[in-house]
């Protein structure tokens, strides 16, 4: 088993991290669906944000390597190992949104270089969301590697990431109802299906055990983590639906979103710190 201070340093990336990136690309798709030259200087300028919560989670992640001279050897088993995979796709990631941010200051910045990059920093985002959901197809921990693993990681990104990019729209005074509409949905269900795929992990722990103990003893209170995820989702789309009837009180709605924010992050936090209480080995 990991320590207490792995289990959440690995906790908080893969609670932010992911959910920063889908956050950043539901900035850059209203970026591109965006026709007002202002409001896309506005996104533009926000793209920022979105980064910058990656980057902490990113920043969390490392702290596991024991000391900075191992992330050098990181990037050695690029292709085979999916760690290494999976710090490959932030770095690209990361650089990619990074140099947009920084490029989008420029006094002319046109469409026809602007959309290209977002479309590849969005598609290097879902490769870092995919790589890191499979950062855990270890043969010899047995309750990591099923395929509820990626399944809770993707569904916690969307139903975050969602919600922190409505919040930034907010910020930016941009994107159109109809579009912060199809974001709050995409967290429902989101919320929805991650609770029932996490419902479907805990039951799967039954049979899992080694010589010295089961699965479900690693976590006694997975059943009550996954209820307060419910429960702390629910209210945190219920928040982000709320600032949608609130466009005409910017400071409305930039609460509600921000308290959606803040529970959909602590409920998606929760149930990833139970799950790297559930690293348990083959045999000892």
């Amino acid at each position: 088993m990991t320590s207490g201070f792995d289990e959440f340093s690995l906790a908080l990336f893969t609670t932010l991290a992911p959910a920063g990136t889908i956050a950043f690309i539901a900035l850059a798709l209203a970026r591109l669906l965006e026709r007002d030259h202002e409001a896309a200087v506005r996104i533009d300028r926000l793209a920022a944000l979105p980064f910058s919560v990656v980057l902490v989670g990113f920043i969390a992640s490392a702290t596991h390597l024991g000391t900075p001279a191992n992330a050098l050897h990181v990037f050695s088993g690029v292709g085979r190992s999916p760690l290494s995979n999976e710090v490959l796709a932030a770095v690209a990631f990361l650089f990619l949104a990074g140099s947009y941010w920084m490029a989008a200051f420029k006094q002319h910045f046109p469409d026809s270089v602007a959309k290209p990059w977002l479309v590849l920093a969005c598609a290097a985002g879902a490769a870092l969301v995919a790589c890191t959901s499979l950062a855990y197809a270890v043969d010899t921990v047995p309750t990591w590697n099923t395929w509820y693993t990626p399944a809770n990681l993707w569904f916690s990104a969307l139903l975050a990431g969602p919600v922190i990019g409505l919040l930034f729209l907010h910020l930016a005074r941009a994107g159109r109802r109809r579009y912060g509409a199809v974001l709050v949905a995409v967290s429902i269900a989101a919320l929805a299906a991650g609770t029932i795929v996490l419902a479907l992990h805990q039951q799967s722990l039954a049979g899992v055990a080694n010589n010295e103990l089961a699965a479900s003893a690693l976590v006694p209170g997975y059943g009550t983590a996954i209820v307060f995820h419910a429960l702390a989702g629910a209210a945190g789309c219920i928040c982000a639906a709320l600032s949608l009837r609130s466009r005409r009180s910017p400071q409305a709605a930039l609460a509600l979103s921000g308290a959606g924010t803040l529970l959909l992050l602590t409920a998606v936090l929760v149930t990833r710190v139970e799950f790297y209480q559930l690293h348990l080995t083959v045999g000892f």
